[in-house]
């Protein structure tokens, strides 16, 4: 996994379970291939060393992390796991362009 993307997966599980919804999380992916982990509580761009817009590939919102908090206390068994895959599924999802939110 790159470390963009654990970075990500990581710092949802955590907001997911602490419901810390004081930041955005961005995933951005750069022309070279690279992945961009960001969090930050307003809008947020990312660039391309060339100035060009880096490519947004996934973003939890508070109010995903309030819903996806809400969730896990069904899952207590195997909590970490479910945030997991849910968080994949999300990035899935986030990238699918025939899929709208």
């Amino acid at each position: 996994m790159n470390n963009g993307k654990e970075a990500f997966m990581q710092a949802c599980t955590d907001a997911i379970s602490t419901l810390d919804t004081s930041s955005t999380h961005y995933l951005f992916e750069l022309k070279s291939g690279e992945q961009v982990y960001q969090a930050k509580s307003d809008h947020l761009s990312f660039y391309n060393e060339d100035g060009s817009s880096a490519k947004l590939i996934g973003m939890l919102t508070p109010a995903f992390i309030r819903s996806y908090h809400s969730d896990m206390h069904n899952h207590s068994n195997h909590t970490k796991n479910w945030v997991h895959q849910e968080l994949e599924n999300f990035l899935t999802t986030f990238n699918n362009m025939d899929y709208s939110f």
